[in-house]
């Protein structure tokens, strides 16, 4: 009876000393996460709750049974259909970014089913397809889990210390910004009554955001700050020792000049991509070119508008950024798919971007078509990043060791499986981007990916048998645009931009040839062509690129380029009158007999 009574006293006593709100809580999470910061002024805590995003069970006061099924990160494509996804929530955009590059992986499945030998079978496949396994298919699929399975983003957030842990998670991949603080932690358990500062949720995504995965590969988030990845030699040192400019991974870097963009008015990649090119348009596409939206054109030569259902989409878009001045019926920007480019207004005659971090107002100035330099006949196909990239990563040797005596992480499953791949690279080259056609039929810049396979079996000897060697091409922007354009004759007169490699061209005859700088006999790579050429006249496509796109100038395309050459050296300007008929001018140059230049 002494203990009943005293477990009763016991019971009553706790039961006392818990903290019962008078007026019982929307949802039992504001019971124990009353001081809970908001995580942006569009989601208030006090309007929302925890329940609405994070799930779990809100008619309980109690930890255990209030986090039953709770979710960490609701941005998490694997749940992401209950909670930012939600009917009168982002359904739409939710299903979008599913569907998006970034999600799916396509393109770089697609790159490696198409170049390399006996990968077919993952072409046309995606992520989703392979996470339900466990064992690679093929050589090609066991290179992307172990080498680039670790960006996309299925990939949960905060599954691993470091940049890589950063990675992933759905829409909080790019939403939440990674705070130093909360770098893979998320929001912290806190006791009743303390303030729990939530991770900010933003719409003006910091550069830091893409930076974490853009990195590799074109590394496009390197260059545009002035970045170039060194081949890892540590150069140039200082102090006799490593140079302390490094990336993720041990990796070196050079500082070279950043993109306009980035030196002259600091803007973040969000200033230029719109939620259309990145989030995605709905639609699954084998690769990035196909779902970017926006081009040099759509704020260089802009067509500006007011009304539709657009310029609504810009004005909410204005709303949620709450940092660029409100819209009161000024013409904004548009892009290729009809997404508003609302931070681009013309207001009293004047064309202004609004920086989205900060609302800071740049003054632009139009480009016109009709300047001799943008309207020249004959460049109707030549893209603004032909002339205005200043460089442009290039590797042209890639060697991967295979070996299947050893075993490495599964980046989808996170085990470990047989077969460890070893990457160097050699010839790294970042001057004088080369030049080839990309779909549809224009002319930009190309970097070469040259890889150099050697397999090893699982008593680790050679397997030469097995070994092969592919040489693709990869046409972007390397995002190192420059206010000056390239030289004429360094696109009309130089072999490495035309994919030749390097060298002094003459004539045999009347065809063109090459005196390489870094020629490939004596290499030992069995190779037709100079060590940073791609291609050669009169030996036709020797690029194994998927139906052709992109591809190296054709032998016509070349000697046309080179014909203008040979005149531009004097006739520098772009109004010279032999440019209005350039056929005309070489036919008359070959059969005149009057002309100053023939004296």
């Amino acid at each position: 009876m002494l203990s009943l009574v005293l477990l009763a006293i016991l019971v009553v006593a706790k039961e006392r000393s818990r903290k019962i709100p008078a007026v019982p809580p929307r949802e039992g999470c504001i019971f124990c996460h009353e001081e809970t910061t908001d995580p942006d002024p569009s989601h208030p805590v006090e309007a929302f709750g925890c329940h609405t995003c994070h799930l779990g069970n809100a008619y309980s006061n109690e930890k255990e049974r209030a986090h039953v099924a709770l979710v960490k990160n609701p941005g998490d494509l694997r749940v992401v259909g209950q909670t930012c996804g939600k009917p009168l929530c982002h359904a739409g955009v939710a299903d979008r970014v599913k569907n998006s590059v970034m999600a799916t992986n396509r393109g770089i499945l697609a790159a490696l089913g198409n170049h390399w030998p006996g990968a077919s079978g993952i072409s046309g496949k995606e992520i989703t397809d392979l996470l339900g396994r466990w064992e690679p298919h093929g050589l090609g699929e066991d290179y992307f889990r172990k080498m680039c399975g670790g960006c996309h983003l299925w990939k949960p957030r905060g599954d691993r210390p470091g940049e890589v842990g950063l990675r992933g998670g759905g829409c909080s991949d790019c939403h939440v910004p990674d705070a130093p603080e909360l770098r893979g932690s998320g929001a912290q358990v806190v006791q009743h009554g303390v303030t729990l500062r939530h991770p900010s949720i933003t719409t003006r995504i910091p550069s830091e955001n893409c930076v974490k995965c853009h990195n590799r590969s074109a590394r496009i988030g390197l260059s545009y700050f002035g970045r170039f990845e060194s081949a890892g030699y540590g150069t140039p040192y200082e102090g006799g020792e490593l140079s302390r400019r490094r990336l993720s991974g041990r990796r070196f870097f050079l500082e070279l000049p950043a993109d306009v963009h980035s030196r002259k008015a600091d803007l973040d990649c969000i200033d230029c991509h719109t939620a259309t090119g990145v989030m995605g348009d709905g639609v699954r596409h084998d690769k990035m070119v196909s779902q970017v939206d926006i081009t040099c054109e759509a704020c260089h030569l802009p067509e500006m508008k007011t009304a539709g259902a657009q310029a609504d989409q810009a004005r909410r878009l204005t709303a949620l950024n709450r940092k660029i001045p409100p819209n009161h019926g000024s013409p904004v920007g548009w892009t290729k798919k009809g997404t508003p480019v609302y931070n681009l207004r013309q207001e009293a005659g004047k064309l202004i971007l609004y920086r989205k971090r900060d609302g800071k107002p740049f003054e632009m100035d139009p480009s016109r078509m009709e300047a001799p330099h943008h309207g020249l006949p004959g460049h109707e196909r030549v893209s603004c990043q032909a002339c205005h990239s200043a460089w442009m990563p290039q590797c042209y040797g890639c060697h991967l060791a295979y070996r299947l005596d050893e075993f490495q992480r599964d980046w989808l499953t996170g085990g470990q499986i047989r077969g460890r791949w070893k990457e160097t690279r050699s010839f790294m080259r970042f001057s004088k981007p080369a030049l080839g056609v990309r779909s549809p039929e224009r002319i930009y810049p190309v970097a070469p990916c040259q890889v150099f396979f050697s397999c090893f079996d699982e008593q680790g000897s050679p397997r030469p048998d097995r070994r092969f060697q592919v040489l693709s091409l990869g046409a972007f922007d390397p995002h190192t645009t420059s206010k000056k354009s390239r030289d004429c004759l360094e696109c009309h007169g130089d072999p490495k931009v035309l994919g030749l490699g390097s060298g002094i061209l003459h004539r045999k005859g009347h065809r063109p040839s090459l005196r390489p700088t870094y020629g490939s006999k004596g290499s030992g790579l069995n190779l037709s062509v100079p060590l940073d050429g791609f291609t050669a006249m009169g030996r036709g496509n020797r690029v194994a690129s998927a139906a052709g796109d992109p591809r190296p100038f054709d032998d016509a395309e070349i000697r046309r380029i080179l014909d203008a050459g040979a005149c531009a050296g004097c006739h520098r300007r772009y109004d010279d009158p032999i440019y209005r008929d350039f056929p005309r001018s070489k036919s008359r140059f070959a059969g005149g007999e009057d002309l100053p230049c023939l004296r």
